[in-house]
């Protein structure tokens, strides 16, 4: 059996990498921009678990990219059963990182919705091409609660981008139920990733505070609830959207 974590290098898709290594039998292809960190993730694998991971370079922003990642998926053994895709990046706009709405960067929104949004339709297109002809498999999709509600603590650009993200999910779940594919959305709240760069000190610590657990969330704690959607204990879930945020989106964020 294979799986796919695109933007596995780092965060969330890393940990995932490590979850889905342990599943005996499992071949894991996973992607991204950063071969050096790739590189990483593979030598603190114990030697069992990294022999069952394949890493391919790939930018989601391309094309020619995906293409390329996709010919290496089918050109290895065994149907393809799941795949996340995690690829995303941050708005550079918003209260979070001091720059207001009327003075956002045109080329820093078209960079987020490149890559959060028609990246992952990039990806979804070639998943379900390589799902549909042996009529099964699931799909996990990285949103955000930000694709859930807007809050003063998210960027406009990337909480417009993860609403796209959960529309996708919910239409292409709708839409390939026939053909006995899953297709759900994680929505994490705020959790501890290098997406966190950049954010005043003052405002994530007023995020803790107002978070139920008073915490920041792990990465691992977003990768089992990704395992759980991508394994056959969630068979009979599709088109959901799985929030990982300690209870904080019924607070104040």
């Amino acid at each position: 059996m294979k799986y796919l974590v695109v933007g596995g290098t780092s965060g969330i898709g890393a940990e995932t990498v490590r979850l889905l290594a342990g599943i005996e039998g499992a071949t894991v292809v996973f992607s991204g921009r950063d071969e050096a960190a790739a590189a990483r993730l593979a030598d603190s694998l114990e030697p069992a678990r990294r022999a069952r991971t394949v890493f391919a370079r790939s930018d989601v922003t391309s094309p020619s990219d995906t293409d390329a990642l996709f010919e290496r998926v089918r050109a290895l053994p065994g149907d393809l059963h799941g795949a996340f895709n995690a690829a995303g990046v941050a708005g550079a706009d918003g209260p979070l990182r001091g720059v207001p709405f009327h003075q956002a960067d045109e080329r820093a929104f078209d960079r987020v919705i490149e890559v959060n949004v028609k990246g992952t339709w990039r990806c979804l297109r070639a998943e379900l091409a390589a799902m549909a002809p042996q009529g099964f498999g699931s799909i996990v999709n990285c949103a955000s609660v930000a694709g859930l509600r807007s809050a003063d603590s998210m960027s406009a650009s990337y909480t417009a981008s993860k609403h796209a993200v959960v529309g996708l999910t919910r239409s292409l779940a709708a839409e390939y139920a026939a053909s006995g594919i899953r297709v759900n959305a994680v929505c994490p709240g705020v959790i501890d990733t290098p997406m966190l760069g950049g954010m005043r000190e003052e405002l994530l610590a007023d995020l803790r505070r107002k978070n139920p657990a008073a915490r920041i969330g792990t990465a691992r704690e977003v990768a089992e609830a990704v395992l759980f959607l991508l394994s056959d204990r969630a068979g009979y879930i599709s088109g959901t959207t799985l929030t990982v945020d300690a209870g904080g989106l019924t607070g104040a964020l």
